[in-house]
């Protein structure tokens, strides 16, 4: 059902951050949304480790509280279905942070809260499946 996951940094400045991965530590950038002006999301690589930088606007507009002390990143794990993914966790007592939707970028998203609050961001690519 799951099949990768990848820490994303919420920032208040995603290019100033993204640069500093680049430029310091040797990040490569492979993904940024909007595709061109202010990037509000990047996805960057560094051998077989990916890193996102989501900014807190984008944060905020995807129903999440601001990021706080605690709350500074989630983990987004992409996986076959949201929906069922989603349905998984609640059975099991994990609390619902915002219900599958589709995202503007093109795939499905939810948000869950592991045992100790810890956000994950679930994705699916394929809208298809």
């Amino acid at each position: 059902m799951f099949s990768s996951s990848m820490p994303n940094l919420y920032s208040a400045d995603v290019s100033a951050a993204a640069r500093f991965y680049a430029e310091q530590l040797g990040f490569s950038q492979t993904f940024q949304y909007p595709p061109t002006g202010t990037a509000r999301h990047v996805e960057l690589r560094l051998g077989d480790s990916m890193l996102a930088i989501t900014s807190h606007t984008a944060v905020h507009e995807a129903g999440l509280p601001a990021p706080s002390p605690g709350h500074t990143q989630e983990l987004v794990v992409w996986c076959d279905d949201v929906d069922a993914a989603v349905a998984r966790v609640r059975s099991a007592g994990a609390a619902v942070l915002v219900e599958p939707y589709d995202h503007v970028a093109g795939h499905r998203r939810a948000y869950v809260a592991d045992p100790d609050g810890n956000w994950l961001a679930f994705v699916q690519s394929n809208l298809s499946s």
